[in-house]
């Protein structure tokens, strides 16, 4: 299928998150920050949730707003659901408050479901993690998101088809879209990623691409070659940093290029992975990211 079928059943969603190619030109010219987004996943050392043995500094996500606006100058938010303290109304309430007295944007939910997975069949396992992202596809709806990545595909890639397309319908139910990420599973096969988005009928879905999320007998740059023109997202994640503060895992900017080569005219989540210890000044790494991703999409 190609690209312009794509766009077209997708139903690409006028406003600032997603619309057509002249609202996206001049975004560009006017302004790179406006294709810039950021996750709370950077910051997952200053979250009680993702770090135990956090003592002080600590982030909310009611923080995020204020934080990243006059830190960054970014005001595309991409909140990890790890980060969420709850989905209770009232919890909910506030943080929209946030995100709009900081004239902010949510621009999508990294929803993961720890222990489900909408491609294992097994004891309704499946079943539970629909339901799960379904409740977080609310929850954007709510907060002003158009779209939540759902995750994970580990087990079989029919059952995670149709899990996706019951997933797709509530969304287009909700009039959200429905993100599905190369997530280190079986959407990490380029050619599965790329079967998906072409599969996939109707309003509601479309792909994230992680630069990061390829095991190292894929070829990042031919995947992201292939999967370019069914991005609506892309998670602009690095990998590990020199001392001085130079990414070292794999060449970042062309990333970039392959995706604006590709026909890509979304926002670029800036997104920062790497095991071991969180000894980084994560500042400083955004501030790299930011620079680099600028500088190739102007």
């Amino acid at each position: 299928m190609k690209r312009r079928n794509f766009l077209n059943r997708t139903g690409m969603v006028a406003g600032t998150l997603l619309a057509g190619p002249t609202f996206f030109s001049s975004i560009r010219r006017a302004d790179p920050m406006s294709r810039i987004g950021l996750t709370t996943v950077v910051f997952r050392n200053k979250f009680s949730s993702t770090n135990p043995d956090l003592t002080s500094d600590e982030l909310t996500l009611n923080d995020i707003p204020q934080y990243f606006s006059e830190r960054f100058g970014i005001r595309n938010l991409e909140f990890w659901s790890e980060h969420f303290e709850s989905r209770e109304q009232a919890y909910l309430k506030d943080l929209k408050k946030s995100i709009q007295k900081n004239n902010c944007k949510l621009i999508n939910i990294q929803a993961d479901t720890p222990g489900k997975d909408i491609s294992n069949p097994e004891n309704g396992n499946s079943a539970l993690a629909v339901q799960e992202i379904k409740e977080w596809i609310d929850v954007g709806k709510f907060l002003g998101s158009k779209m939540v990545r759902a995750s994970f595909m580990h087990k079989s890639f029919e059952e995670g088809m149709k899990s996706m397309k019951l997933l797709i319908d509530y969304a287009k139910s909700q009039d959200m879209i429905l993100l599905a990420e190369n997530h280190f599973d079986l959407l990490s096969i380029p050619e599965n990623h790329l079967e998906l988005a072409q599969k996939m009928e109707g309003e509601g879905f479309g792909l994230l691409a992680d630069f990061g999320n390829y095991p190292e007998n894929i070829d990042r740059y031919e995947a992201l070659k292939m999967i370019a023109p069914y991005t609506l997202l892309v998670s602009a994640k690095t990998h590990a940093y020199d001392n001085d503060y130079n990414h070292i895992s794999f060449d970042f900017d062309k990333c970039v290029q392959i995706m604006e080569d590709g026909g890509f005219k979304g926002i670029y989540s800036l997104e920062q992975w790497e095991n071991g210890p969180l000894n980084y000044d994560f500042e400083k790494i955004v501030d790299w990211m930011i620079e680099h991703v600028s500088a190739n999409i102007g």
